[in-house]
């Protein structure tokens, strides 16, 4: 059975050229980075040459990046960092209903232990409302985290006009983002930005699980999550992960020079996904911005659970989500979908559908027949409501 795998924002598999670098890395550059001899130099090297390569890549400074083990880590010690060492009696800390769950946990961790915490809402394509946050913005404020493209609808948040509104009410305040989901797949300027602070993960652009970074303005004084042996400019102790940063950084090097031209293509296999799906299933719904990311589609079907759906599928060998990955063990699953506001009768029945360089024009047709196929029988199984 031939797999045709349509969940990359979940993660991507790991390029066939990052994995041989990795295990180079592991077989024959193994010194500890904090030795004194070649070996530790040699290590040591390898991982500020990643550094480099990424700090090129948001337009920051080479000691701006720390590497991390993901996202939710990522996160975390941005906000708990900038909490931690801001802590006074009053505080205001700003975020958006559809963040990622590491970060809104985090956000609900602080509301109930007495600091203010303001969630913006967003409209029904997942944008949150510029001037409802101008009006949230006070002097009290420490910190604003804002996703750049949102992990379930794909949505784009305008991340410079965000943060000229931060910076004219309170320069102080700290402007982080997640952009997991959006690294080395649409452009990114941290100045430009006026970001003090950035997420990044390497699992979502084909590198290694594990492994991550952050960017951290210069100046921007945060209480470290982790404390020993003060690796990472004593901001995240403990030994470095070499061979996971080396993968990170050749899964950037490799897309440095396509991703806006796969932007463009991945945006034309999503548009042919959309036609397809339209035109075989009806009463379906596409959720989010049609001009966000072209990574990512989030479609509902009425009178089907996704989840049926997504194991309907699994059986012909074609790979879906019903949101993400890190949301489907929660009880609240569907927050997102709430906050966009999309009505109860096709919330069951929505899944996300995430490309890749790889899929082709044949698995577009392939999945969509498959989709047709599957939705078709699950809605003949449901017995239709006289009453409605």
């Amino acid at each position: 059975m031939n797999e045709i795998y349509l969940d990359n924002a979940a993660t991507t598999r790991v390029h066939p050229q990052v994995a041989r670098k990795m295990m180079d890395t592991l077989v024959n550059n193994y010194g500890n980075p904090s030795s004194l001899h070649r070996l530790g130099i040699r290590s040591e090297q390898a991982i500020k040459e990643v550094r480099g390569l990424i700090a090129k890549n948001l337009n920051c400074q080479t000691q701006e990046i720390y590497f991390t083990s993901g996202g939710t880590e990522g996160n975390n010690m941005i906000i708990q960092g900038v909490v931690e060492n801001k802590k006074r009696e009053r505080m205001r800390i700003i975020t958006s209903a559809i963040e990622h769950p590491s970060v809104l946990d985090v956000f609900t961790f602080y509301q109930n232990h007495q600091i203010e915490v303001v969630v913006l809402g967003v409209d029904a394509q997942g944008h949150i409302d510029l001037t409802e946050l101008q009006a949230a913005m006070n002097e009290d404020t420490i910190l604003v985290s804002i996703m750049g493209v949102n992990n379930e609808l794909g949505t784009i948040q305008d991340l410079k006009a965000i943060g000229k509104i931060v910076k004219a009410v309170n320069a102080k305040c700290v402007f982080h983002a997640d952009f997991v989901q959006g690294f080395m797949k649409i452009p990114i300027d941290v100045q430009a930005s006026m970001l003090d602070a950035l997420t990044l993960s390497g699992h979502k652009i084909f590198g290694p699980k594990g492994v991550g970074a952050v960017y951290l303005k210069k100046g921007t004084d945060i209480k470290p999550l982790l404390r020993g042996g003060g690796q990472e400019n004593n901001l995240r102790s403990g030994t470095e992960n070499v061979p996971g940063i080396v993968g990170f950084g050749e899964a950037v090097r490799l897309r440095s020079d396509s991703f806006m031209d796969e932007f463009e293509a991945i945006r034309n296999v999503r548009n042919d996904f959309i036609n397809e799906l339209e035109t075989k299933i009806d009463d379906i719904k596409i959720n989010g911005d049609p001009n966000g990311s072209p990574y990512v589609l989030n479609v509902s079907f009425n009178r089907v659970r996704g989840e049926v759906l997504l194991h309907s599928l699994e059986s012909k060998g074609i790979f879906v989500s019903t949101g993400s990955a890190c949301s489907s063990h929660k009880k609240e699953k569907q927050y997102v979908l709430k906050a966009i506001g999309l009505a109860e009768e096709y919330k069951e029945g929505t899944i996300r559908i995430s490309f890749s360089k790889d899929i082709t024009n044949d698995d577009v047709k392939t999945a969509v027949a498959a989709i047709a196929q599957a939705v078709s029988s699950l809605r003949l199984l449901i017995k239709p409501n006289k009453n409605r």
